[in-house]
C-alpha cells in the first residue's frame, strides 16, 4: 500500500508519453504531512479501499469571500458578510469625522479595507464608484471598500504562528488553488 505513495506511481496498465500528468499521491501526502496531517490507507481484497485523511484541528475550512487590494488577495469569512454593494462616492457622507452610508435607513460607517490594512497608497474613498462588502460582527455593521470582488471559494485557514499573533484584522493565511 505505502508504494502508491511513491513519486512516479501510476496506475496505468499501460505507460505513454501522456502518462503521469496528473498530481500523485506522493505529492498529496507530502502536503497533507505539511498541514501536520496524516493519510491513511485501509484495503481489503474484494471490499474495496478506503482513504482517511486527518487535518490537526488548528485548521479550518471556512466559506469565504475573496477580494483584491491592489496585488494583494483577502478572504472575509462569508459567515460575516451581510452583503455586498457598490456606492457611489457623493452617497458616503460624514458624521463625527468617520465616512458612513445610509443603507435601508441604518447608518453603516465605511472604511477603506486597503487603507486599513496597509496596502499600497489608499487615499480614502475617492472613486466614483466604490464596492463595499458589508460585514456584521455581533450587532454592529461595517462596510469595507475593496477594490473587487474575485469570487466565494471554499478554504483551509492555517494560523500564522507566535510571531504574527496580536495582529489586527488577520486570522492566518491560505494557499489557494492557483498556488497563491
Amino acid at each position: 500500500i505505502k508504494l502508491i505513495f511513491a513519486a512516479g506511481f501510476s496506475t496505468a496498465e499501460q505507460i505513454t508519453d501522456i502518462s503521469g500528468r496528473g498530481v500523485g499521491m506522493d505529492v498529496v501526502k507530502n502536503k497533507i504531512e505539511g498541514l501536520n496531517g496524516q493519510i491513511e490507507v485501509l484495503t481489503k481484497v474484494k471490499e474495496g479501499t478506503t482513504t482517511k485523511v486527518k487535518l490537526p484541528l488548528t485548521l479550518a475550512i471556512i466559506e469565504a469571500l475573496l477580494v483584491k487590494l491592489k496585488e494583494e488577495i483577502y478572504a472575509i469569512p462569508l459567515a460575516n458578510i451581510v452583503e455586498t454593494i457598490d456606492i457611489l462616492a457623493k452617497d458616503i457622507k460624514v458624521v463625527q469625522n468617520e465616512d458612513v452610508i445610509v443603507l435601508r435607513g441604518e447608518i453603516v460607517p465605511v472604511v477603506n479595507l486597503g487603507s486599513l490594512l496597509e496596502v499600497g497608497n489608499y487615499e480614502g474613498l475617492k472613486q466614483e464608484a466604490n464596492t463595499v462588502v458589508i460585514v456584521k460582527s455581533g450587532s454592529r455593521k461595517i462596510g469595507f471598500v475593496v477594490d473587487y470582488l474575485i469570487g466565494q471559494q471554499e478554504i483551509v485557514i492555517k494560523p500564522l504562528g507566535k510571531l504574527f499573533t496580536g495582529i489586527k484584522g488577520i486570522t492566518g493565511a491560505t494557499v489557494l488553488g492557483n498556488g497563491e
